[in-house]
């Protein structure tokens, strides 16, 4: 019964995840929340270190006592994973916190260090031992970025590509759109350019890794190319409208694949990555 009650009191997430990644997710009016209203698949949240505490925010000018990693993130989808293992409902993948690390690896990696040992037992390996379906997958960028040792997973680069680390050790492969591809996000994307495009979602996707371009356009126009085009997380600051639109799109692209009206796919089990 006290489980029951517990579950019923959680804060309201979507049944199921979709590839969309909520960029600098604490801009939000509310958030997590909204993210997980939406069934975002990944959430980002810069960090900066100050006095040994993992500090909200892009740099020390917006820092405030009361906006630390642990109260706006880790505290609250620790209460959801105690409860019922999955932050969504009806989908076993275990949900990327990206954690953008604004201060220097040295005093930010003792501070990481620290403040997941509370959270052990929601965190997947290598920063906890949670077991089975759902779950947190932590992952650090900014200065953690292809970090070898860190506490937790890592976001990595382009140019890491090729080494042997699990999809729980390196999730994502992120890069700036803007470094490779031009293009405003209205009308379409240059036919070489897509090429381009799925070229490199290809060479992510091979490794069993998720492709994020950061600065890319943020439209629907974008957000369908990128889908079509193979990115596996849609990097964008409209978590709300985007999870929507993909929610929507995904179902329409499999009809079209198979000629027939399909069922939405299940969600894959957590040892494989999140599609």
């Amino acid at each position: 019964m006290l489980m029951l009650l517990a579950i019923l009191c959680l804060p309201p997430t979507a049944e199921t995840a979709v590839p969309v990644h909520s960029h600098n997710d604490y801009w939000r009016s509310q958030p997590l929340q909204k993210a997980l209203e939406a069934g975002c698949l990944s959430i980002e949240a810069d960090v900066v270190v100050r006095e040994g505490k993992l500090m909200v925010g892009h740099g020390p000018r917006e820092v405030t006592p009361e906006r630390t990693l642990t109260s706006m993130y880790l505290s609250p989808l620790a209460e959801i994973v105690r409860a019922r293992q999955r932050v969504y409902p009806q989908d076993e993948r275990p949900l990327i916190l990206l954690v953008d690390l604004k201060t220097g690896w040295s005093s930010s990696k003792p501070a990481l260090k620290a403040v997941l040992e509370e959270y052990v037992d929601i965190l997947k390996a290598p920063a906890g031992r949670h077991q089975g379906d759902g779950g947190v997958l932590l992952a650090v960028s900014g200065s953690g970025s292809d970090q070898k040792g860190a506490p937790c997973g890592i976001d990595g680069r382009i140019t890491g590509l090729g080494n042997q680390l699990s999809f729980l050790e390196k999730p994502m492969i992120s890069q700036s759109f803007r470094s490779r591809f031009r293009w405003s996000g209205l009308g379409t994307l240059d036919p070489d350019q897509q090429t381009k495009l799925r070229a490199l979602s290809g060479r992510v996707k091979v490794e069993g890794r998720l492709l994020r371009l950061w600065a890319a356009p943020d439209t629907p126009e974008a957000w369908r190319t990128l889908i079509d085009c193979g990115v596996g997380l849609i990097n964008t600051d409209q978590p709300t409208k985007a999870a929507k639109f993909v929610r929507e799109l995904l179902p329409n692209r499999l009809r079209e694949a198979s000629g027939k009206s399909l069922p939405q796919a299940s969600a894959a089990p957590n040892s494989d990555p999140p599609t």
